[in-house]
């Protein structure tokens, strides 16, 4: 337990409310130029979700702060899947960068930053969360950007699908619920998100 919180104390690095609002905003960007260039209809506008800074230090605490470059997904919870990239290197291939931008489906993202205290490199992880509808092969829509948003969101002008203002709140408090009732007296396992309180 010491040792794991010793590697969590090197990890933390503060995500400023500045980084936090500019990674989000470039991730919508690119998000929008995809749902454009590709004609997807329900490309979801993503909402920074602070919590999954947490499940993104568990699992740098697992790799000692320095992992491989390599994507996770957890589907531990019936309700959300969780899909982290650690250690993400800025890719050349179209392919990669569809990978960490694209995927419809995703709702709410998590970002950190730390540095391998053995090679001194600078790891930038994220995580996105996705609800359970988008779990299917092919969740993307074809057609004109935004005109195929999901029940609880509208259409951007950027070609998103934005999470309406009365929805977010309920959407959220629904979801937070879920993960911490117990079930038949016991609870979760928690998956990869460990304590969710702050």
């Amino acid at each position: 337990m010491k040792a794991t919180l010793f590697v969590l104390a090197l990890l933390v690095h503060n995500v400023h409310s500045d980084d936090r609002a500019e990674n989000l905003k470039h991730f919508n960007s690119g998000r929008s130029v995809w749902a454009k260039g590709l004609q997807i209809a329900n490309m979801n506008e993503l909402v920074y979700l602070p919590k999954l800074e947490k499940v993104l230090y568990n699992q740098l605490a697992l790799t000692g702060g320095c992992p491989d470059s390599r994507i996770i997904y957890d589907a531990s919870n019936p309700e959300i899947l969780v899909e982290i990239h650690l250690n993400v290197k800025y890719a050349k291939d179209e392919r990669d960068v569809l990978k960490l931008y694209g995927g419809a489906g995703s709702t709410h993202m998590g970002y950190v930053e730390t540095k391998c205290m053995v090679t001194g490199e600078e790891v930038k992880s994220w995580a996105f969360y996705k609800t359970n509808i988008f779990f299917s092969k092919d969740p993307e829509i074809h057609g004109p950007p935004g005109s195929k948003c999901s029940s609880g969101r509208s259409a951007t002008s950027d070609g998103l699908c934005a999470l309406e203002k009365s929805y977010t709140r309920k959407v959220m408090e629904s979801y937070w619920d879920r993960i911490k009732r117990p079930i038949g007296g016991k609870h979760r396992s928690p998956g990869i998100f460990g304590t969710m309180d702050n």
